[in-house]
């Protein structure tokens, strides 16, 4: 990298064409100016900046140097999966970024730790100035995913788990005892339910941590008239499961009952 550098995480982002655009637009610009100082057998320079993008989408991905060639993928996708938009030096590519001038702008659906900002340079004030810039511009982007993605979340899932699984266990009291002629039998009832849940939350808390990073992404990619049908196929398919889950449970809690009732009497 060069002598002086830049970078951050960045998180909780909406992205869609205009977005894109603007930051292709910035980086262009500043590429242009660049170039435009060097002397005429410029494209030889080590200083000659070159802007590339990569687009990563539906198990494979391109190298391409045009916006609108990205945008035209980026509107067929079935799943846009990362975007690098890449302004780099000749110098910084031939060193393998030891040397020389890069800014970097990463997003990545799949990888919070690939989700960045970076701007190096041999001089601070460009350093300084790029990293303000593009940094606003991505700022602009935050959404509200953060009230949701943050180290409260797995705690309030862990509480709001052994809540509901009490009430579970009560209803699934409620269901049993009637099958069961032992003493206290909605105690036990309600502790045989209670040992179930709880081997079964162990497993399930930390798939409901995975739904909370789909539903409520890092970064989401957003296309006209492919995000309101998707959360709508998701609240239709979620009131479903839901439905169907309750029940089954309710079924299942019934049976079980019945089998415990008629292995007890025997």
């Amino acid at each position: 990298m060069g002598g002086f550098l830049r970078d951050e995480i960045v998180s909780n982002l909406s992205i869609d064409e205009e977005a894109l655009t603007l930051i292709s637009d910035e980086m262009l610009m500043r590429a242009n100016a660049i170039n435009q100082l060097l002397p005429e057998a410029g494209k030889n320079h080590d200083q000659q900046q070159i802007v590339t993008f990569i687009i990563r989408f539906d198990n494979k991905g391109y190298r391409l140097y045009h916006i609108d060639d990205v945008l035209r993928h980026y509107r067929v996708a079935q799943a846009v999966e990362r975007i690098i938009i890449t302004m780099e030096s000749t110098e910084s590519i031939r060193s393998n970024r030891q040397f020389g001038t890069h800014l970097e702008v990463r997003f990545d659906i799949n990888d919070t730790r690939n989700c960045s900002l970076a701007v190096s340079s041999e001089n601070s004030d460009w350093v300084e100035s790029t990293y303000s810039t593009i940094s606003e511009l991505i700022n602009k982007l935050k959404n509200k995913n953060g009230f949701i993605r943050n180290g409260w979340t797995p705690f309030t899932v862990q509480i709001s788990g052994v809540v509901a699984g009490f009430i579970l266990s009560l209803w699934a009291a409620m269901k049993i005892t009637p099958h069961l002629t032992v003493e206290s039998a909605f105690v036990v009832s309600f502790l045989f339910a209670f040992l179930v849940f709880s081997n079964i939350w162990t497993y399930l808390s930390q798939q409901i941590l995975n739904g909370i990073g789909y539903f409520f992404p890092n970064i989401r990619f957003e296309r006209k008239g492919k995000e309101k049908l998707h959360w709508l196929i998701q609240t239709v398919i979620g009131g479903l499961v839901v439905a169907i889950a309750l029940y089954v449970i309710n079924l299942l809690f019934g049976y079980v009952g019945s089998v415990l009732g008629e292995f007890i009497a025997k």
